[in-house]
């Protein structure tokens, strides 16, 4: 049994993440703003047999996923996957979204990645686990309307390649 740590596991890629890892015997470590939704996830989890934590956690704040490990560690469990998988998209023509739009977008899907990557380090190295970058196609072919969400996954994508060398 492996435990994994997955960002944005309220929904979406992040929660089947969750189930599918939980289907297969991990423990999974739910991280997300929205508490209420990982509560209902980690409830399903363990309705099947599974183990779950939750953990609020915003990859915008400095210091949330680093607590999250920390306080496993606690516990004496160790991560020994993490999926970065935090983002969102803005979407919209580039005259009616404005430059803060695009620094948001950045914040959670750009610098929000970097800084579970920076916080997770250390436990990963302790466990010789594996970190997993959630990009999107949209990191290979921009579509119209999707400029700042191409743009950060782009990022995203440069950012995996450099680091898997």
């Amino acid at each position: 049994m492996s435990t994994v740590l997955i960002t944005g596991a309220s929904s979406g890629i992040g929660a089947e993440l969750a189930r599918a890892h939980a289907r297969r015997g991990d423990a999974v470590v739910l991280l997300a703003r929205r508490a209420d939704r990982l509560q209902e996830l980690a409830k399903e989890i363990s309705e099947q047999g599974g183990k779950a934590w939750v953990f609020a956690a915003d990859v915008t704040r400095e210091g949330d996923v680093a607590a999250a490990i920390a306080s496993l560690a606690n516990e004496r469990v160790g991560i020994d996957r993490v999926y970065a998988n935090a983002g969102f998209g803005v979407a919209g023509a580039i005259q009616r979204i404005e430059l803060a739009d695009y620094r948001r977008q950045f914040e959670t899907n750009v610098f929000g990645l970097l800084s579970t990557i920076y916080e997770s380090l250390p436990a990963l190295r302790l466990s010789r686990g594996q970190l997993v970058l959630i990009g999107s196609v949209a990191g290979h072919v921009s579509a119209p309307g999707a400029s700042a969400y191409s743009a950060s996954k782009f990022a995203v994508r440069a950012l995996a390649e450099s680091l898997r060398r």
